[in-house]
């Protein structure tokens, strides 16, 4: 079973109003860096320039 878009959208929402957002990419950041988890350069880079966005943004 997957989640419908309205599920996501409102999941989205939640991780960024509970500020959980920028623990959950400097997560996923810190496990591919330790080789738990593999990425493509490219999405590295957008969860770089994600999680300089929410700390700006202050979440």
């Amino acid at each position: 079973m997957s989640l419908s878009v309205a599920d996501k959208l409102l999941l989205a929402d939640l991780t960024l109003t509970q500020k959980y957002a920028k623990e959950l990419v400097q997560s996923e950041l810190m496990e591919i860096e330790l080789g738990l988890k593999e990425a493509e350069d490219d999405r590295v880079k957008k969860l770089n320039d994600l999680l300089m966005v929410l700390h700006k943004k202050g979440y």
